[in-house]
């Protein structure tokens, strides 16, 4: 068996087969640092992932082989760090025991924020508190932190910790009620198709109206938010918001998220046994095969079915379809659990890193131009706050157009709200492998989605477009 600095060298000089078995023979270490540091397994996983993808790119770096295991965890405590900053009213909402002392209080400090404040407003909050205050809160309610942890870290007692964040906790909730105004709550995932509401996000003032950024790691939670109105809008694949506004959910269909976006990725064996085009390949040699999918309703079962004829007479027969998050689907693919996964960027790509999986066709192939996520928005908030909602979409237009003039700013903001490596979020850019030309909504290619939904069987019947696009649409 080789050791792992000959591994090391001969994945430097580009050779994918021995990256991988370096990321087989440390993946155990490095998911332990994560679950450590985050205490999420789900999160942890997605730490590991943009880690090893993040040492594969920068592997010339490293000058010394002996090194390589400490040099790694290095890059997975900052992939932990990365995700911490982005989702740490998140984690910390997760996390926070139920303090049944305040009466009358039914939501968390961080919640309150999470609704009425921005993430930068929080951490303005806690850089205003004195140092001890201070290093209990970031502990508890950034790092998810038990009161014995921190009670170990700052030598004061359990009751003295409890005493100060409830009294932190006091301080945050009148800051809250004092700065309350119009909030729009928008839900994205961590994938580069939804980049435009984290550069809104980052480049508004909040000075008119605010904007409740939250991140879900799977579209069925993004959907469970959206119904049960803990979220206001969300970018949301089209079937889904079609279904959705088909079983009593009136939704606006505001404006196209994004078009094209996603790829077929299958097990690096199975690639090298698939020849000539691409998509009768796949059709000829994955009949049967299990497929991963983020969702029963989403864009990318509609196009295998309907573009590839899986399922549909004359194709190959039916794939296996084996719904997980996005963010999910690495693992098994490289256990070979998985024999493929159909899903947005920037996943296909870390599985290439990985040397575990290879990108076979985009979704653009399949269908140029076509539409995936759009901005979906309910429909008693949208009549409730024209003016706003208004506000919010030129926000993102204007959006669009600072991702084409400014890729690397773009691609940095994407890092910081996902943990995605910024090379990566970059690399997807320059490519083009996703779109946001043309965002308005249009009835043609809102038509077309609905038709091949229907011929999927993701729709039982039509949509109602005239209820479901803004009045106007083209």
């Amino acid at each position: 068996m080789k050791n792992y600095q000959e591994l090391l060298r001969q994945a430097r000089d580009g050779n994918r087969s021995a990256f991988a078995e370096l990321v087989r023979r440390f993946s155990d270490m490095a998911s332990a640092v994560a679950v450590q540091r985050l205490r999420d397994h789900a999160m942890a996983e997605d730490a590991v992932q943009e880690a090893f993808l993040a040492a594969w790119l920068h592997l010339s770096g490293l000058r010394d082989p002996d090194s390589f295991p400490a040099w790694l965890r290095s890059i997975v405590v900052r992939s932990c760090l990365r995700i911490l900053r982005a989702n740490g009213l998140q984690v910390a909402t997760a996390r926070l025991d139920d303090l049944e002392d305040i009466p009358g209080d039914d939501l968390d400090p961080v919640e309150h924020f999470a609704r009425f404040q921005t993430r930068d407003a929080v951490l303005a909050f806690l850089a205003s508190l004195s140092g001890v205050y201070r290093e209990a809160a970031v502990q508890r309610y950034l790092l998810g932190r038990s009161y014995e942890e921190i009670s170990l870290a700052l030598g004061a007692p359990v009751g003295t910790i409890k005493r100060r964040l409830h009294e932190t906790r006091d301080r945050m909730m009148r800051a809250v009620a004092g700065q309350h105004r119009q909030t729009i709550r928008v839900g994205y995932l961590p994938i580069s198709d939804h980049l435009l509401p984290m550069v809104a996000h980052q480049r508004h003032d909040q000075a008119t109206f605010h904007i409740c950024l939250r991140k879900f790691l799977s579209w069925t939670q993004l959907a469970k938010a959206l119904v049960n109105e803990s979220l206001d809008a969300a970018m949301l694949m089209a079937p889904l918001a079609m279904v959705l506004h088909n079983r009593g959910l009136p939704l606006r269909w505001v404006m196209d998220g994004h078009h094209e976006g996603s790829a077929i990725t299958v097990h690096s064996s199975i690639a090298r046994n698939l020849t000539g085009n691409p998509g009768r390949a796949l059709t000829r040699n994955l009949g049967g095969a299990a497929l991963g999918l983020p969702h029963p309703l989403s864009t990318h079962g509609m196009l295998l079915r309907t573009m590839l004829g899986f399922g549909q007479t004359g194709g190959s027969g039916p794939f296996r379809a084996v719904y997980m998050n996005p963010s999910s689907m690495q693992r098994p693919l490289a256990k070979g659990e998985l024999d493929g996964f159909f899903c947005a960027e920037p996943w296909g790509l870390l599985a290439e890193a990985a040397g575990t999986g290879r990108i076979m066709i985009r979704s653009r192939d399949l269908t140029p131009d076509h539409v995936c996520c759009i901005l979906a928005v309910r429909d008693d908030f949208a009549r409730s706050n024209p003016e706003l909602l208004a506000s919010y979409v030129n926000l993102l237009h204007a959006a669009a157009d600072y991702v084409y003039a400014r890729p690397q700013e773009s691609a940095a903001i994407q890092s910081r709200y996902t943990g995605v490596d910024r090379d990566v979020a970059a690399f997807v850019l320059d490519r083009g492998f996703v779109s946001f030309h043309d965002l308005s909504p249009d009835r043609s290619r809102a038509a077309g989605v609905m038709n091949l939904a229907l011929q999927a069987g993701i729709l039982e019947t039509p949509c109602d477009l005239d209820s479901l696009l803004p009045p106007g649409a083209n």
